[in-house]
């Protein structure tokens, strides 16, 4: 799924491990897809800032250091959200 040798998608990768792994982690990852220059991944927040959603779909940049997300109150609709090939036409990070 990753090139390593690409920095920029070493850099992902290095992120998610730091995200999802260890004591500190921040997110439980329940999906992952790769678009051409991006990883969508549906996460559940470990601790959550707005209990009524905790899952996000996360877009995590290859080629450059971004990440955006937006914040869903089920798996199932962030889910849906990965299936439609969500592109983040806004840099909102929640949705109703």
């Amino acid at each position: 799924m990753l090139n390593l040798s690409k920095p920029g998608e070493r850099q992902a990768h290095d992120f998610l491990l730091r995200m999802t792994c260890g004591r500190d982690r921040m997110w439980t990852l329940v999906s992952l897809r790769r678009h051409p220059d991006v990883l969508l991944c549906v996460v559940r927040w470990v601790r959550p800032d707005n209990r009524a959603k905790p899952f996000a779909l996360a877009e995590v940049g290859l080629t450059e250091i971004a990440v955006r997300w937006r914040n869903y109150s089920s798996a199932e609709a962030a889910l849906a959200e990965l299936e439609r090939g969500c592109a983040f036409p806004t840099k909102a990070k929640d949705t109703a």
